[in-house]
């Protein structure tokens, strides 16, 4: 509840203000009818002083009438005290310029100049106070909204489009293993104060591996969030970039997640959100990312203030992306957006936010400032952990492990972590006094020393487990690696049920150190339920796997090349579904009956293509182990596509479904980018014009998935170039829609007719015009499409490109001489479907171009 005195300043404040500003306003409206105009510097906010004044009278009127809530009253009174400081600013600034009655001439030519040199002071002013005119509307909206944002039919159908990952899984891991009182150095900073109260700002936290990072980032989130708690104004979204997690390692999804995380927050359904789910044919179509931003930007502007928090920026695939979009988020320089990222000092990264963090702002994990955390972990783990309390009541020997281990860590909290979890394995002083004598000093030997005090007999159980997890494509739960343990892919049958762990949990004892298990949505399953999740401790120990330096110890044997690990998990996926044979599924009712039966089956189905994809060319063990079970004749085969068909917009099991239904092997290589076994498919016969799936035939699969290798091979062979079926009409279209230029030119080049009608958008440049394709437009208009032609959800390539709020297809189509009012389409014509979507300059650009309003 607000405190009585906040609320009483509030509207104390709000009638001083009130009468305030009408005496300003009363004094600029004198000196306009005396000398019939007011100077330039003060028009606009002479226009917006009114504005201010309506705003702050409906903020007590609902004050007065209980409609703000007690916790909205405190949000707004920093508003209405600095209303206050600028309009007396302003007040300042017209005793300065305005002339008055008895003023010499002199004086007053005097103010005239001297009120010339004011426009920056008051074009600040004006732009404050709209600021706090917005806060102030803001506010009003939140107490009269009954949007429920989690609930909302709208909004949960565009978050469902977005499918963004899940970045709550690494905060509350991250939460989980942090210590109490580590990290307070930082909130209490004057960087982290400034960041976290003042206007924008940029904050950067750079350090060496295994400093703590991301338990810092994951400490930081959880006081901004309880920071913002029952504050309608004050959002926050957070992300991870996640080694462990193929779906957190690009740019776009960390976009979708922050999209849909302000999503949940807002108190109205975003217009530019809601404008992108439209234009995108009401999500059967993935937006750019440059659409993407467009949204976050304006989704951002709506909030008074926002927080956006991103770990581990080292981890991104695509940093180059990542870093774009950072210049661009500082670029729009929205005053009460603050950001704040973590990673590594990589040069690129480094050079990049050079020009974004101001010095002051950058924050170096030194060995100085996170060794009071490590000292304090260190302390916790005597007092509370299993194996190290027995030295509770020797104080001596607590002071020399804490000792040895600040001297040892270097501010890396990581090494710290490992040597506790060695040391508390200890059962006598002497052993404690030997370890503590022969601690590694690297996290490299550190690693070394944990693979090789792995027994034997849980050695190759442990580099299962750690090769599954530094490939996957997503976390695995500890239910999962019970049964990846019972796969060894030398064995003609690779899945032994007989070899499965019977207590799951004993993962973490034969890779204890190297993993850590957390509770999280499982997002995959048909019902979403938490799981025990289980990854890798840290990034490090996937870098030590892969590196050369491992081949050069005594951990050799657990040495990892990312090609053969892939095609390690695609030979096991393919092992485990090979136990699936027909008449199987009759025995469950439902996919989570057959989850708990077969943990591992949903995770080896929807991930075995990807895997084999990015497995060795020349495995020819793999590429004869997929060929087998694309076998339709063997029962895994049909199984494989009632638990998971990857053709399929939505993938929920079929346990019903009948073989017939299916398409053929063909379609699923070429589908899945499969060239190998695509290429001999073909040779043994397959029907390359066979039809089945979403795509139709084969040819439009492997167009969609971007496959140029194996829709060469199709056309060899044989494949209908111009063949008419299918939601996307014929390849092209498929191409074109996808944004796959070499395949359209491969296409092109062996016929396919470029203006051929049909499909979702009726021809090819009407696809390519609304995907925002430019280069395929323009490949498509040099190969003789008909700019003019109508058909289609569009009615022609024009309206397309002004619905996707692509500009530059749009002065393309223009210039090369699309009519500007043709009618038809959804919109009915390409100003109609510009102003739908809210893209002011293609607006702009049709109209200046002759385009009819009313037409």
């Amino acid at each position: 509840m607000a405190d009585p005195l906040t609320v009483v300043g509030i509207i104390a404040n709000i009638v001083q203000l009130i009468d305030f500003s009408t005496k300003v306003l009363a004094r600029l409206d004198d000196f306009q009818s005396s000398l019939g105009e007011i100077p330039k510097v003060f028009r606009h906010i002479k226009a917006e002083l009114p504005v201010l004044q309506d705003a702050l009278k409906q903020t007590k009127d609902k004050i007065d009438h209980g409609v703000i809530e007690d916790s909205t009253k405190a949000a707004l009174l920093p508003a209405v005290q600095g209303c206050k400081v600028q309009i007396e600013a302003l007040e300042g600034l017209l005793a300065e310029t305005l002339p008055v009655a008895g003023d010499s001439r002199f004086k007053k030519t005097t103010k005239a100049l001297w009120s010339i040199t004011q426009d920056s002071k008051v074009e600040s002013i004006t732009k404050t106070l709209r600021g706090y005119i917005g806060t102030l509307t803001f506010y009003h909206a939140a107490a009269s909204s009954t949007l429920q944002p989690m609930k909302d039919t709208k909004l949960v159908e565009i978050r469902r489009w977005l499918s963004p990952p899940d970045p709550s899984i690494n905060y509350w891991k991250a939460i989980k293993l942090r210590q109490s009182d580590t990290g307070l150095w930082l909130l209490e900073s004057e960087v982290y104060s400034k960041w976290k109260r003042n206007t924008s700002s940029f904050v950067w936290l750079y350090g060496i591996p295994g400093c703590g990072k991301t338990i810092l980032s994951s400490t930081v989130t959880q006081d901004i969030l309880l920071y913002c708690a029952n504050d309608p104004g004050k959002v926050v979204a957070y992300f991870y970039f996640d080694f462990t997690d193929a779906d957190k390692q690009k740019p776009q999804p960390m976009v979708r997640s922050l999209i849909s995380q302000l999503s949940e927050q807002c108190i109205k359904v975003p217009l530019a959100l809601e404008a992108l789910y439209a234009s995108s044919d009401k999500g059967n179509r993935q937006p750019s990312l440059d659409a993407l931003m467009n949204v976050l930007q304006h989704m951002l502007q709506e909030f008074p203030q926002s927080y956006l928090i991103l770990d581990a920026l080292d981890e991104c695939t695509d940093r180059a992306e990542l870093m774009r979009i950072l210049e661009q988020i500082a670029g729009w320089q929205l005053e009460e957006t603050r950001v704040l990222v973590t990673s590594r000092r990589e040069r690129d990264i480094e050079s990049s936010l050079d020009d974004i963090v101001d010095r002051e702002c950058i924050i170096c994990l030194q060995s100085q400032v996170i060794d009071k955390d490590i000292q304090t972990y260190v302390r916790q783990r005597l007092s509370d952990d299993k194996g190290l309390k027995k030295w509770q009541k020797d104080a001596e020997i607590r002071r020399e492990i804490e000792t040895i281990l600040m001297e040892g860590s270097r501010g890396m909290f990581r090494w710290a972590v490992c040597q506790m979890d060695t040391l508390g394995k200890c059962r006598n002083r002497l052993a404690l006094q030997k370890a503590l004598k022969a601690l590694p000093t690297t996290l490299d030997e550190t690693y070394e020393r944990i693979l090789c005090t792995i027994s034997e007999a849980d050695s190759e159980y442990a580099m299962r487990i750690l090769l599954w997890l530094a490939f996957s494509s997503r976390p695995l739960s500890v239910e999962e690696l019970a049964e990846v343990v019972a796969i060894n892919v030398e064995r003609e049958a690779a899945f032994d049920h007989d070899e499965v762990l019977e207590d799951p949990m004993e993962v973490l004892d034969i890779c204890v150190s190297l993993v850590v298990m957390a509770e999280g949505p499982y997002l995959s399953e048909p019902s979403r339920h938490l799981s025990r999740i289980v990854t890798l401790a840290h990034y490090s120990i996937q870098e030590y796997l892969v590196s050369t330096r491992i081949c050069q110890g005594r951990a050799a044997r657990y040495s990892m090349r990312p090609a053969t690990c892939h095609g390690y998990i695609a030979k096991g996926s393919i092992g485990y579904l090979l136990q699936f044979k027909k008449g199987l599924f009759d025995r469950y009712e439902s996919a989570s009956s057959l989850q708990q039966a077969y943990a591992l089956a949903r995770y080896s189905a929807e991930h075995w293509i990807i895997h084999t994809r990015n497995g060795e060319e020349d495995d020819n063990r793999l590429n004869d182990l997929a060929m087998k079970f694309l076998s339709t004749g063997d029962g895994a085969y049909f199984s494989w596509l009632r638990l998971y068909d990857p053709g399929e917009l939505w993938d929920m099991p079929k346990f019903r479904r009948e073989l017939d239904s299916c398409p053929n092997p063909l379609y699923y290589a070429s589908f899945g980018g499969l060239a190998n076994a695509a290429s001999r498919l073909v040779e043994e016969g397959a029907d390359v014009n066979a039809q089945g799936g979403v795509y139709s035939n084969a040819l439009q699969a492997a167009s969609a998935g971007g496959y140029d290798k194996i829709v060469e091979v199709l056309l060899g062979k044989g494949a209908d170039v111009n063949a008419q079926i299918g939601y996307y009409g014929n390849a092209l279209q498929t191409a074109s829609a996808r944004g796959y230029y070499k395949i359209v030119e491969v296409l092109l080049s062996k016929g396919a007719d470029v203006n051929a009608q049909g499909g979702r958008y009726g021809n090819a440049l009407h696809a390519a015009s609304a995907g925002g394709h430019d280069k395929i437009v323009e490949v498509l208009l040099g190969n003789g499409a008909d700019i003019n032609e109508q058909g289609g959800r569009y009615g022609n390539a024009l309206q397309a490109a002004s619905d996707g709020g692509h500009d530059k297809i749009v002065e393309v189509l223009l210039r090369k001489g699309a009519d500007v009012n043709a009618q038809g389409g959804s919109h009915g014509n390409a100003l109609q479907a510009a102003s739908a979507g809210g893209h002011d300059k293609i607006v702009e650009v049709l109209l200046s171009k002759g385009a009819v309003r009313d037409l």
